[in-house]
C-alpha cells in the first residue's frame, strides 16, 4: 500500500510552537512505517509568514494523487488543522481524497473512535453521518456552556417545570409541587422517618403520584439545592434557578442516605465563604491555609483561615486576609500610561499585520472570481464540442483543484481578520481592575482568577504575601512602584523581581 505525506506551517511562530516541518515529516514517516504504507511521495508546504498564503504544494498534491489515484491508498497528515484550519475546509478536502478512493489519516489524532475516525471508516455515504455528529458535538458544546452557566438543559425534575427568561433561554421554576420536595427534605433530615414512611405522608397530602422510587431520587438530586452535578465536571457548579432547600439540608439527607449520624456535616473543598483555603499557604510550613467558623462566647460565629500544620501559630480573621490579598491585587494593576502604551504596541503589530491579510484577501478574491469564469467558460467550450470528453475532465479538474484550494486559503485568512480593539478594551478593562472583580466574582470566578495570576505557590507571612511566579503578562507590564514588602521569601523560595 502506497501513502502521499502532506506537511504544513503558515508562520514561523507554529514552527517554533512545535509544529516544524521536519517534526511532521519525522513523525509522518514513522506512522506510515508502523502501518505498513509506502511512502511514495511527500509534499512541503513552507509559510514564512501570514503572507504567504499560496498553496501550491497542496494544488500539486491533489493533481498527483489524482494522476495516481489507482496506486495510492492513504493520505498522512500530521493532524487535521494541517490540512485546513476550517471545518468545512477539512470536511471539502477529505471528501474530494475519498472520492478518488484515498483514506486520509492523522498522526496525532484519533483515527478510530471520533466523528472523523466513523468517517474514514465509512466513506462511501459516510458524510450525511458525519455532519450529524459535528452538529452533536455542537450541541454537546453548547450544553457544557449552558451548564457552566448554571443552566440546567435537560427535562425539569419533579417539583420543577421549564420557562424562559427575558433572553428566551430556558429556566426552571418552582412548580405547584414544589412544596412537597420542600416538605419531603425536612422530614428526611429529622432522621425520624423511614422512606416509606415520608410517601405515606405525602400521599395523604395530596401528593398522589409519588412512590419511594421517585422520592429516593428526588432526595439524591443536586438541583433541588440549586447545584448541577453532572459527569462532564468534577463539582458541582450553582445554578441560576431558584433553589427548593439549602445546601445544609441537602449535604444533611445525604448522609443520612449514606446511613451516617446527621450531626456529620460534608466537607465542601471550595467553600464559598472562603475562597483563599488551599490557595494561599503558610509560609514558615508551607502548608495550604484551611477556613473554618469559630463559635465565640456569646455564640456569635467568626470566620478564620489558619494553618493546617499542628503547632503553627498561624490563625487570621476572614476579612483580614482577603482584605489584605485585595490590596495585594491592586499593587499588580498597571497604570493608565503602562495601559496606553501597551493598547499602542498591539495595535500597531496587529495593524500591520491585518494590512498584509487584507491585501491577500482581495488577490484570493480576484483570483476565485477568475478560476470560476475560467470554469464557465470550459463548460460553454465543451457544450460548443470544442472540447472533447477527455479534454474537458482534465481542464474541469484542473480549475475545480484550484478552486478548493483558493477557498481553503481564503477562509484562512478571514480567521485571521478579527475585531482586535474591541479584545483590547476587555483585555485592559480586566488589568486595570482585577482587584474589583475579584471581590464582586463568585467563587469560581475568584479561584480562577487566583491561579490566572499567581500560577504557582504564594505564601503569607504577618502582613504580607510572596510568590515564586506571576504570569507574563504582568511580568510585562510590571508597576514600578510595586513596595518590597509585598515580596516575601519562604524557606527555600526567592521572591519575585518587581523591576
Amino acid at each position: 500500500m502506497k501513502a502521499i505525506i502532506y506537511c504544513r506551517v503558515s508562520t514561523k511562530e507554529q514552527a517554533e510552537k512545535g509544529y516544524s516541518l521536519d517534526g511532521q515529516d519525522k513523525d509522518c514517516r514513522k506512522f506510515a512505517e508502523n502501518n505498513g504504507y509506502e511512502v511514495a511521495k511527500v509534499f512541503i508546504e513552507r509559510g514564512e509568514s501570514a503572507k504567504t498564503q499560496d498553496r501550491t504544494q497542496l494544488q500539486k498534491l491533489i493533481k498527483y494523487s489524482i494522476e495516481n489515484k489507482k496506486k495510492l491508498s492513504t493520505f498522512i497528515i500530521w493532524k487535521y488543522d494541517r490540512l485546513a484550519r476550517n471545518l468545512s475546509d477539512q470536511t471539502e478536502l477529505v471528501k474530494k481524497f475519498s472520492s478518488i478512493g484515498i483514506r486520509v489519516l492523522s498522526v496525532t489524532e484519533n483515527n478510530e473512535d471520533n466523528s472523523v475516525g466513523r468517517l474514514m471508516r465509512n466513506i462511501i455515504g459516510s458524510f450525511s453521518q458525519y455532519e450529524n455528529d459535528v452538529k452533536s458535538e455542537r450541541t454537546i458544546s453548547g450544553m457544557k456552556q449552558a451548564i457552566q452557566q448554571g443552566r440546567w438543559c435537560w427535562r425539569a425534575p419533579i417539583g420543577y417545570k421549564q420557562t424562559r427568561d427575558s433572553l428566551s433561554k430556558t429556566l426552571m421554576i418552582p412548580a405547584e409541587e414544589s412544596k412537597f420536595i420542600i416538605e419531603a427534605f425536612d422530614l428526611a433530615k429529622t432522621g425520624l422517618y423511614k422512606q416509606i414512611e415520608i410517601v405515606d405522608c405525602l400521599k395523604k397530602k395530596g401528593f398522589k403520584r409519588i412512590t419511594k422510587g421517585l422520592l429516593n431520587r428526588a432526595l439524591k438530586n443536586p438541583l433541588y439545592a440549586g447545584l448541577i452535578k453532572v459527569d462532564w465536571f468534577p463539582d458541582y457548579i450553582k445554578a441560576i434557578h431558584k433553589p427548593l432547600i439549602s445546601h445544609d439540608t441537602f449535604h444533611r439527607v445525604q448522609l443520612l442516605l449514606d446511613g451516617k449520624r446527621p450531626t456529620i456535616t460534608a466537607t465542601v473543598r471550595n467553600h464559598p465563604d472562603f475562597p483563599l483555603r488551599n490557595f494561599i499557604r503558610c509560609s514558615k510550613c508551607g502548608q495550604k491555609l484551611t477556613g473554618g467558623w469559630s463559635t465565640g462566647r456569646k455564640g456569635v460565629k467568626y470566620a478564620y483561615y489558619h494553618c493546617r500544620t499542628k503547632g503553627c501559630s498561624l490563625n487570621i480573621k476572614k476579612q483580614q486576609l482577603e482584605t489584605r490579598f485585595y490590596e495585594y491585587l491592586k499593587s499588580f494593576q498597571p497604570n493608565e500610561d503602562i495601559l496606553n502604551l501597551f493598547e499602542v504596541t498591539i495595535l500597531d503589530a496587529w495593524q500591520t499585520k491585518q494590512k498584509e491579510n487584507f491585501n491577500d484577501k482581495m488577490k484570493l478574491e480576484k483570483r476565485l472570481k477568475e478560476l470560476l469564469k475560467e470554469r464557465d467558460r470550459i463548460e460553454e467550450l465543451m457544450i460548443k464540442s470544442i472540447f472533447d470528453d477527455k479534454t474537458y475532465k482534465r481542464k474541469a479538474e484542473e480549475v475545480n483543484t484550484e478552486i478548493t484550494v483558493k477557498k481553503v486559503e481564503l477562509n484562512e485568512v478571514r480567521i485571521e481578520l478579527n475585531d482586535i480593539e474591541s479584545c483590547l478594551n476587555y483585555c485592559k478593562f480586566f488589568l486595570a481592575n482585577i482587584a474589583d472583580l475579584w471581590v464582586n466574582g463568585d467563587l469560581n470566578l475568584k479561584q480562577r482568577f487566583q491561579i490566572l495570576i499567581f500560577p504557582d505557590k504564594i505564601y503569607y507571612k504577618g502582613e504580607t504575601f510572596g510568590t515564586t511566579q506571576i504570569a507574563l503578562i504582568f511580568k510585562q507590564l510590571q508597576i514600578k512602584g510595586l513596595s518590597k514588602s509585598y515580596l516575601v521569601a519562604p524557606t527555600g523560595f526567592e521572591p519575585v523581581s518587581y523591576g
